[in-house]
């Protein structure tokens, strides 16, 4: 619900600005053509993924997927609060989310027209998503990505209206610094991870309402991003001879998690000053 009060508050301060700012915006050139610096701050979740597993290479010949008896207790979305794939697991982190932009638009017609235009983000969501399965040992295996930097690079187009609005649409391409790890409660079998940080990249989309008021511009806009996030895995060595890790290729077995990408949405509240 967090998210949906900002985006009301936030739609609220854009399309309110020009009744409170009415002397400003008489003053205030309707058209959007310029550079931009400013600042967002809103809130991100992340999709429901209560069905992800975790994908195993038993032969180690590269292909993950292959069947895991010992795992037929299950698997769920989240970390374990107990060794139970049903009842047992917390549910991904949502959170503030906060960034800084710089941009430039361009509008066709003085008092209204299309607006095209591009701007470069960056700051911070703190967010993290967890998958676990659980063994007939029983043990717990947890892979856990969180995600720190983020940024982008989105192009914009929209139309801006005579009353110094601006409705548009945006997307293009996201990267951000995720963090992997992986915790088990497994004592008996060694376990090697690759490396945990991964500079992530991808794709976002969104849009969003912007009104003037004096220098200044508010508004609200709504981003869905995702990043790619499939190359961290686990090596598991050791144990007992012939066991479950071992006994199909002798060596050891691969796995990682089923979803190969990192996705949130977002909703912020903007505010830039317009050169």
């Amino acid at each position: 619900m967090r998210f949906l009060l900002l985006s009301t508050a936030a739609l609220g301060m854009a399309l309110g600005a020009s009744a409170a700012s009415a002397q400003d915006l008489a003053t205030t050139s309707p058209s959007w053509t310029g550079a931009y610096v400013g600042g967002q701050l809103g809130y991100a979740w992340q999709p429901r993924d209560g069905d992800e597993q975790v994908s195993f290479d038993r032969n180690r010949d590269g292909t993950f997927g292959d069947a895991f008896p010992n795992f037929s207790p299950g698997f769920c979305g989240g970390a374990p609060t107990s060794r139970s794939p049903t009842t047992g697991c917390s549910k991904d982190n949502d959170g503030t989310t906060w960034k800084v932009h710089a941009g430039y638009d361009y509008q066709f017609g003085e008092t209204s027209g299309p607006v095209i235009g591009a701007v470069i983000e960056y700051g911070r969501s703190y967010l993290h998503d967890s998958v676990t399965a659980f063994s007939t040992t029983p043990a717990s295996y947890t892979f856990k990505a969180k995600l720190k930097e983020n940024g982008s690079i989105r192009g914009r187009a929209g139309y801006g209206l005579g009353t110094g609005t601006l409705i548009y649409g945006t997307g293009g391409f996201a990267m951000g610094k995720i963090e992997n790890s992986f915790s088990t409660t497994n004592g008996v079998n060694t376990f090697t991870p690759n490396d945990n940080s991964k500079n992530a990249k991808g794709y976002n989309w969104g849009g969003g309402i912007e009104q003037k008021v004096g220098p200044f511009s508010v508004g609200a806009m709504y981003l869905r991003t995702v990043l790619k996030n499939n190359d961290y895995r686990v090596a598991v060595t050791g144990g007992p001879v012939g066991g479950p890790f071992t006994v199909i290729s002798g060596t050891g077995t691969d796995f990682k998690r089923g979803f190969s990408k990192f996705a949130y949405q977002s909703v912020v509240a903007t505010v830039s000053y317009r050169f």
